[in-house]
């Protein structure tokens, strides 16, 4: 029996994955993400897998009459055209879970290292001024309000790690629909609830983002949310850059009107060389690497590869960004 041909675009997190399709597929890899050549690569793929910048626009999906599913390599699937794949029935997949604990470790490294005044010392101590010590401070976090705009797996162990591990209060905003949903968790992790955005903004002395990127979400942190956030307070997203309005997040931090940020994730991946938020000295940012640890990496590929080849082999994902199209 013929395996099936699978299209992987760019590598994948950890190597472990791509032989895992290698065993059970005929594969195909392409380091060139641009649109007309995948168009001609897809003509009788059954499956693609594919990491970020990349992208899977109608076009593509258009050229691959044989196609049965497609996947990204980790956790996000805004590089992916969900809503017209959901048209022609192909399952999209994807890992969601299994990077929670690396990105809430590194959201809660950008809380401490931004409480902690960790880059000015640091890069005075560099230059040999141990009389830093004297211009900058720092502040305790115990006692301190988190807020969490979304409380999904990443933001639940952040709020683990932030109640229990240093003693913060915790709060987090969930849509007016879904305070039920989250209610046991949160009782759980003593994490307060609200629907009140705006609340949670003007009384949190760190905002933490944990929102996915789609059409209501882009941009929606906002002008509007910033000029309610207290001034001494810092905003990290280790989401989705494009869920923030970047032009108005860059006038709060130069104006003072917030005193930081740290970010993973930006607008446009790569940002721009000359982007004015990475020169900003009250600005932590790494390169989208929050859930890109080792451990998670393995699980991101394995799980992605498993996937892809149980749904060719007629089985159902355990994760699926579309379940609709599995129903009959």
């Amino acid at each position: 029996m013929a395996k099936p041909k699978i299209l992987q675009i760019l590598s994948m997190y950890h190597e472990a994955g791509e032989h895992i399709l290698q065993q059970g597929a005929e594969l195909m890899v392409t380091h060139n993400d641009d649109e007309e050549h995948l168009c001609e690569l897809v003509r009788d793929v059954e499956g693609i897998v594919l990491r970020a910048p990349a992208r899977i626009t109608p076009r593509i999906i258009d050229a691959a009459p044989r196609l049965k599913v497609i996947s990204g390599a980790g956790v996000g699937l805004d590089n992916i055209d969900v809503h017209y794949a959901s048209i022609k029935r192909i399952p999209v997949l994807h890992a969601p879970a299994v990077n929670s604990v690396s990105t809430a470790e590194h959201t809660v490294m950008l809380l401490l290292a931004l409480s902690k005044s960790l880059l000015p010392f640091h890069a005075e101590m560099s230059r040999g001024n141990y009389h830093s010590r004297m211009i900058y401070s720092s502040m305790e976090v115990q006692g301190k309000r988190v807020g969490l705009v979304g409380f999904g797996r990443i933001a639940k162990e952040v709020a683990k790690r932030l109640r229990f591990g240093f003693d913060m209060k915790v709060t987090a905003w969930v849509r007016s629909d879904d305070p039920l949903k989250h209610r046991q968790a949160a009782e759980e992790l003593e994490v307060e609830l609200t629907t009140d955005l705006d609340q949670l903004f003007a009384q949190s002395d760190f905002v933490s983002v944990h929102i996915p990127l789609n059409s209501f979400t882009r941009g929606s942190i906002n002008r509007h949310h910033f000029s309610r956030m207290k001034k001494g307070a810092f905003l990290i997203n280790t989401a989705r850059g494009g869920v923030i309005d970047q032009e108005a997040l860059l006038e709060a931090l130069q104006t003072g009107l917030i005193a930081g940020a740290g970010l993973d994730v930006f607008e446009s991946e790569p940002p721009p060389s000359d982007l004015k938020l990475l020169q900003l000295p009250n600005v932590i940012v790494t390169p989208h690497v929050g859930g890109t640890t080792r451990e998670s990496n393995y699980r991101m590929a394995t799980t992605v590869a498993e996937q892809v080849l149980a749904v060719l082999a007629g089985s159902k994902p355990l994760y699926i960004g579309n379940p609709e199209v599995l129903e009959p």
